[in-house]
């Protein structure tokens, strides 16, 4: 699977593309008297900063940390639903998730989301959240 940098150059690689076939159309269109000089230098300039801007929310979209699912959860809070042996219950931004901890976690008690297995939610207590983690097993 590309990375989001191969993906963002090869859209970029696409909008240049694009953008250099108006430019020849434009030139061809002055060329033979349909369009004059500056009419063709606006359109071009139009046209540099509309490819511009696309440019930039393509690379934007492929920055953008996910919204929605697992992956948006990592690095946030919630609290412990259940007790955990390793396995348990988070209750996070109004949702309960599976979870599992490699520490003990008490019912009620606050957890830190630190990654994900599909969508099962790997959380460590509030208190250990700076330790490094551990494999699970």
């Amino acid at each position: 699977m590309p990375s989001k940098v191969e993906t963002t150059l090869a859209l970029s690689d696409e909008i240049l593309i694009i953008a250099l076939a108006v430019a020849a159309a434009i030139f061809a269109l002055s060329a033979i008297g349909i369009l004059d000089l500056v009419s063709a230098i606006i359109i071009g300039a139009f046209l540099a900063v509309f490819f511009g801007i696309v440019f930039i929310k393509v690379l934007q979209a492929q920055v953008k940390k996910p919204a929605v699912g697992a992956e948006a959860l990592v690095g946030r809070r919630g609290r412990a639903a259940s007790d955990f042996s390793p396995d348990g219950t988070v209750f996070v931004d109004g949702a309960y998730w599976a979870a599992r901890s490699e520490y003990p976690v008490r019912n009620g008690e606050e957890v830190v989301i630190i990654g994900h297995e599909g969508l099962k939610l790997l959380v460590r207590p509030a208190e250990k959240a700076g330790m490094q983690a551990a494999p699970l097993s």
